[in-house]
């Protein structure tokens, strides 16, 4: 059975690439929960949508951790990582036997 080859663009971001797309990911949530804040305090809304951005405040740091650390999503993870193995043909050489001989 033969295997299909690992086409390079379905391989996963590198090390790098994920890392700093984590911590964009982590930057954005963490704007939006400085403006949730921002706002809160500064609109002159109802009670409840000052609530409501002050929840949006709370809530946004955990959600921003958790983004950051979630490391590769998941549908790039498992398609990379359900590769069948094959084991390499081993062979029992008799004692003497000579593989690399020049000339």
């Amino acid at each position: 059975m033969a295997l299909d080859p690992v086409v390079v663009t379905s391989a996963g971001l590198s090390a790098t690439e994920e890392r700093q797309a984590r911590k964009r990911r982590y930057a954005v949530t963490q704007g939006i929960r400085l403006v949730c804040l921002v706002l809160a305090v500064s609109l002159p809304v109802p009670v409840w949508a000052k609530l409501l951005l002050v929840l949006g405040a709370l809530v946004l740091p955990w959600m921003g951790v958790v983004a950051a650390n979630g490391g590769p999503a998941r549908e790039r993870a498992r398609e990379t990582a359900m590769v069948e193995r094959v084991e390499p043909v081993r062979l029992q050489l008799d004692p003497g036997t000579v593989v690399d001989q020049e000339g």
